[in-house]
């Protein structure tokens, strides 16, 4: 289930959409395949059991339903959620210089087909 949810003005810009996506991560000291808990044209955030630290740079690669290729993204830890359960996670704030326009166009598409067809 996909779930669109604006963000107040003094904090996040862009829609995000929930999402449970495999994802290849890597930064500095790790490869790993992690799952996404929602998406947006600006970020992700990425469940993991030892979030690696807030200013770590890191690549995503993502493929996003209904697109015939991977999503190649990099960015930068932005925050990390550590618990004492398995929730913890990071979110991954996009290097927006980085992104071309397919890119962005591509994530645009895929939280905009999120929102519920309204009658």
């Amino acid at each position: 289930m996909s779930e669109l949810r604006p963000y107040p003005s003094n904090a996040r810009a862009a829609l995000r959409a929930a999402a449970r996506l495999r994802a290849a991560y890597e930064d500095e000291r790790q490869q790993v395949f992690l799952q996404t808990r929602d998406l947006s044209e600006t970020g992700v955030f990425l469940w993991a059991s030892d979030p690696p630290p807030v200013g770590a740079r890191a690549r995503l690669l993502l493929q996003l339903p209904g697109q015939p290729a991977f999503v190649r993204l990099q960015g930068t830890v932005a925050r990390r959620e550590v618990t004492t359960t398995s929730a913890s996670g990071f979110a991954l704030c996009f290097e927006q210089s980085a992104l071309d326009e397919g890119t962005r166009e591509c994530l645009r598409d895929f939280v905009r087909q999120q929102i519920p067809h309204r009658q």
